[in-house]
């Protein structure tokens, strides 16, 4: 690329100019897997390697072979720090990333010891256009891939953060690298990783479960490659960026990447997609019940039980969703008062009839009877009936809580505080009686409870 178009791009980010079409995300409809690698040559593909120029792929580093696309050395006469990484076509915003990696061979000579059987997908990158000649990576969150030493144990679709933070249990997770909770990868198998990206909202996945969660990818101003970003007017909030492979060091192959892009309104930004449904602080412009609830101008639903209300089978009572729906993300905040006690019920056939004829995530005091104890699908994050969390992620009583619950085709994933505590299929034995849409409601249990920050989205 010449320097004019680089210096052009740069005018964009520093003048706010919306972005044309990406290149790759034209090519690519919602509810479609693309192949990003053709199994032939590195077309859509531009490699960046620290000390050369856009587009110079040093020593063959990044080659097609037998319909694999491999990362090698045999050119080099030693590592020397020549990082590289190999950019996709565009940038993107909501989809999934599936990739399948092994690594062969030996590490080549000068590389770093941390980079043995080491790789990674870099994503929400920034444009290759606007990094230094000698920058080692891209700002980025990296999805890194591991190999396990023959001994140890290595988890791998860990996280990394290069010029980046992001938001764990709430709170600013500044740590470089983080752990998975996968298993360890020896040997030359090849293994298969998909990330769902949603904005700055981030799942690993290997096997169809959850390794690692996290939200809130943003620009760490105290790297001075992210400063650059900054002070040339990007936003510091990550909800879309470039798709890189990393080279390391050692030698890897990469069999299949796939994409899937997710489907995304027009309109862009933070609260792409979501439907506030406490807006104009009017409970009943969505919701409906005959219980005691109540909405206060500072946006929190509270529920007060009358005098001689007790259990929870005053169906009407619920605060119910005047609309069914189908597939759907649905988030919001809760606060319990000590030994309290209610439900999110969803895929509700019969609002007479939610406990037999739907489903329903625990809203719990779940620090009640202490944390060693086993967990039962009545503490916060499990689903009824017979479904335990697994982990106990809630907050004490008396604080807020934040759930996050994804129910897409057959996928239920339940988020509480940032952790993925429950993820299971909807034909699942203990719940495939159970309608495949349908109402949604919180539990009046006739006790005190309070809510906010309700919303929900199309997935």
């Amino acid at each position: 690329m010449t320097r004019l178009i680089a210096r052009s791009a740069l005018a964009l980010l520093v003048l706010g100019v919306s972005d044309p079409p990406a290149v790759g995300e034209e090519a690519s409809s919602p509810g479609e897997w693309k192949q990003l690698f053709n199994g032939k040559d590195l077309n859509g593909w531009t490699p960046k390697i620290t000390g050369h120029e856009l587009g110079e792929n040093f020593g063959d580093t990044f080659r097609v072979e037998d319909g694999i696309l491999k990362v090698r050395y045999d050119r080099y006469d030693g590592f020397g720090g020549q990082f590289g990484h190999l950019f996709y076509d565009g940038e993107y915003s909501s989809y999934r990333l599936r990739v399948e990696y092994r690594f062969v061979g030996e590490q080549i000579r000068g590389g770093p010891g941390w980079a043995l059987r080491n790789s990674g997908m870099m994503l929400h990158g920034q444009s290759p256009e606007t990094m230094r000649k000698d920058q080692e990576f891209p700002v980025s969150i990296e999805v890194q891939l591991l190999g396990g030493d023959g001994k140890n144990e290595r988890t791998t679709a860990n996280l990394c953060t290069p010029g980046t933070h992001v938001v764990m249990n709430e709170k600013l997770h500044t740590q470089h690298c983080t752990n998975s909770r996968s298993k360890t990868y020896h040997g030359d198998d090849w293994v298969t990783v998909e990330v769902e990206v949603r904005g700055d909202s981030f799942r690993h996945i290997i096997d169809g479960q959850t390794v690692l969660a996290y939200t809130g990818a943003q620009l760490d101003g105290g790297d001075k490659d992210a400063r650059r970003l900054l002070e040339a007017g990007a936003a510091k909030e990550l909800r879309r960026g470039t798709i890189s492979l990393q080279s390391e060091s050692h030698p890897v192959d990469f069999r299949k990447v796939e994409l899937l892009v997710l489907d995304e309104p027009a309109s862009t930004g933070a609260e792409t997609g979501w439907a506030d449904l406490l807006e104009g602080n009017d409970l009943s412009r969505h919701w409906e019940t005959k219980g005691n609830w109540s909405l206060d101008k500072e946006g929190v639903v509270t529920l007060s039980p009358r005098p001689g209300e007790t259990g929870w089978s005053r169906f009407d009572a619920y605060l119910w969703l005047k609309e069914p729906r189908d597939d759907f993300e649905f988030e919001f905040d809760y606060k319990v008062e000590k030994g309290g006690n209610s439900g999110f019920y969803f895929n509700v056939g019969d609002r007479a009839s939610p406990v037999a004829k739907g489903i329903e995530v625990q809203i719990q005091d779940s620090q009640d009877g202490g944390q060693e104890r086993k967990l039962t699908d009545h503490d916060s994050g499990g689903i009824i009936p017979g479904i335990p969390p697994s982990r106990n992620a809630a907050k004490p009583a008396g604080e807020w809580n934040r759930f996050g619950i994804l129910c897409r085709g057959k996928e239920l994933t339940v988020r509480l505080n940032g952790e993925v505590v429950n993820e299971v299929k909807l034909d699942d034995p203990r719940i495939q009686d159970r309608p495949a849409s349908g109402y949604i409601g919180f539990q009046d249990h006739a006790l005190p409870l309070a809510l906010r920050k309700i919303r929900i989205r199309k997935p």
